[in-house]
């Protein structure tokens, strides 16, 4: 099955929708935000701009955690000359905005999988666009907000939507900022904000170096694994910020024994926590999966444990299956997403990037493990454990 193909398995359905006389398909995922029809929020703020602004005279557009693509893609469809650039941390997410790109004939829009305003190399834009993520912490939506006018042209301006209860902090921030308001709406439990750079100056467009991860940082905290207790920096809207979850501390105990060593993959590492506690035994530490958020908080503490940059590397995928290279180790907390068959795709494929005598370890709840493991063929179990409803697994490739 191609990659494209294998994509498609995550569509929960199509939707149409009309915008400004214009109609746009979007495939939608039960993996990702607003599964059932285009959400509320981002109904309300295209709303806004088509009856308040002038749209089709914007020349550039960043649409910031664009989700399956819905507000950028609007504006594209009845402008097609406007240059958009998304961005969204899910690389899933990324993936449905291209596909969508595609499904509306829509040409010439770049997708970034990153954090917001990474990877940017100083570029301005005419109009910034988000669907403000309420669950993001109140740092890292204070910082969103305030990077905004780096990165707009001189007649630029943001649209913003939140859902209401975060309203009066995303006013705050933007009073504090100096932004003249533009516009503001209230509708359906959301505020809308339009907004451009006021009285005072915007702050220049940052290095693209290891600050922009400091919205991110929670804490500092020691956390018991194994014998040891281990110092790790945790980041906002991240499993295990705090204390670590029933099927970390199980995968810790199923390792504790074994020597993880060479080319290891870590797929979902999360805050980090297992590269760190097998970390001086392995050669080369490869950290996937969707979130980059969890990979660059990942790679973050492995550096702060002296673990060489040239050690670590990263690949940001939608799924699995798009993983690269021959590993030793794969250290696995897989992904359970509606729809898709995973118990006949994930362990075939686990075994195609294992070593000869590689390992993996598994771990995920009792009953989707005994799925999983029903593709098994090539395997051998070499340990089984299963505690508080989920079960660990090592499987040797023979």
């Amino acid at each position: 099955m191609s990659q494209a193909d294998f994509l498609e398995t995550f569509v929960n359905k199509e939707v149409t929708f009309r915008f400004m006389r214009q109609d746009l398909r979007f495939n939608l995922s039960q993996s990702l935000f607003s599964s059932a029809d285009v959400d509320i929020g981002s109904r309300f703020l295209l709303r806004t701009l088509a009856q308040h602004t002038e749209v089709t005279a914007v020349h550039s557009a960043l649409d910031i955690g664009c989700g399956v693509g819905v507000l950028g893609l609007s504006l594209k469809k009845i402008n097609p000359g406007m240059k958009l650039v998304a961005q969204d941390r899910d690389a899933l997410a990324t993936a449905f905005t291209k596909q969508n790109a595609a499904l509306n004939e829509l040409e010439d829009v770049v997708v970034h999988g990153s954090l917001a305003f990474h990877n940017l190399d100083g570029q301005k834009f005419d109009l910034i666009l988000s669907n403000l993520p309420g669950k993001a912490g109140h740092a890292v939506l204070q910082s969103m907000l305030a990077q905004m006018p780096a990165y707009l042209s001189e007649s630029g301006f943001a649209a913003v939507v939140i859902v209401k209860p975060l309203a009066e902090r995303v006013a705050q921030t933007l009073a504090e900022m100096g932004c003249e308001i533009l516009f503001q709406d209230v509708a359906s439990g959301y505020n809308v904000f339009h907004f451009k750079r006021g009285s005072l100056d915007a702050a220049a467009v940052p290095e693209e170096d290891e600050t922009l991860l400091l919205p991110y940082l929670r804490h500092r905290q020691r956390f018991k694994m194994g014998k040891s207790s281990i110092l790790m920096q945790t980041a906002w809207n991240i499993p295990e910020f705090d204390s670590l979850t029933h099927d970390t501390t199980l995968a810790i105990n199923a390792l504790k024994h074994k020597r993880v060593t060479g080319r290891v993959l870590f797929w979902n590492p999360r805050q980090g926590h297992l590269p760190v506690f097998v970390r001086e035994q392995v050669d080369s530490f490869v950290l996937a999966g969707r979130d980059c958020l969890s990979l660059q908080i990942s790679g973050f503490n492995l550096a702060q444990h002296q673990v060489a940059e040239t050690a670590v590397t990263s690949q940001h995928l939608p799924h699995f299956l798009e993983t690269a290279g021959e590993y030793d180790w794969i250290i696995l907390f897989p992904d359970d997403d509606p729809g898709v068959a995973w118990e006949k795709y994930l362990l075939p494929s686990c075994k195609e990037r294992l070593t000869s005598g590689g390992q993996l370890l598994m771990v995920a709840k009792s009953a989707y493990m005994h799925r999983l493991l029903h593709q098994k063929r090539g395997l051998h179990t070499k340990f089984d454990r299963r505690r508080n409803g989920y079960r660990a697994v090592i499987l040797m490739k023979r």
